[in-house]
């Protein structure tokens, strides 16, 4: 197993370390946190980034007259914030696994976003990744972090 698990979403990353189990049979292998790894990093909402909101312009018709438009065009606005969150996300995740000293580390991130989150990474990050799961374990308590990983195999 690798020394370093990072658990990711397009909002969060949390960074684990694993301990192998001792010489002693009641020994048994642990995760635990990092201190201070625990990164919130919100994507953009289109409602911060954009002013106008459907139906608040007059789209025609005489002046004065207070009617709206009902539509609009995103032009990839939300594409671009996901775009963009992604790219916070990576530097991150590259930061935090420098910080460790740059050892094999593991992956674990929702499968809507984990291709484009391996591209995304530093040459460094991409180098040291010795494999990938999928799933959105960010908010899980370490003892279920450790039940699902650790004990059901999805690592081994």
């Amino acid at each position: 197993m690798e020394p370093l698990i990072i658990l990711s979403n397009l909002g969060r990353v949390r960074a684990l370390t694993f301990r192998a189990a001792g010489d002693d049979p009641k020994q048994q292998a642990h995760l635990s946190e990092i201190p201070g790894s625990r990164v919130e990093l919100r994507p953009q909402s289109v409602t911060k980034v954009v002013t106008d909101q459907a139906g608040r312009g007059p789209q025609s018709g005489p002046v004065g007259l207070a009617s709206g438009m009902s539509y609009g065009e995103m032009h990839g606005l939300e594409t671009e914030l996901e775009r963009q969150a992604l790219a916070r996300i990576a530097m991150e995740i590259g930061d935090r696994v420098a910080a460790e000293g740059n050892p094999r580390w593991h992956l674990v991130a929702p499968a809507t976003i984990l291709s484009a989150l391996q591209k995304a990474l530093p040459a460094l990050a991409k180098k040291t990744l010795a494999g990938t799961s999928t799933g959105d374990l960010t908010k899980l308590p370490l003892a279920k972090l450790e039940a699902q990983l650790l004990h059901n195999g999805a690592m081994k």
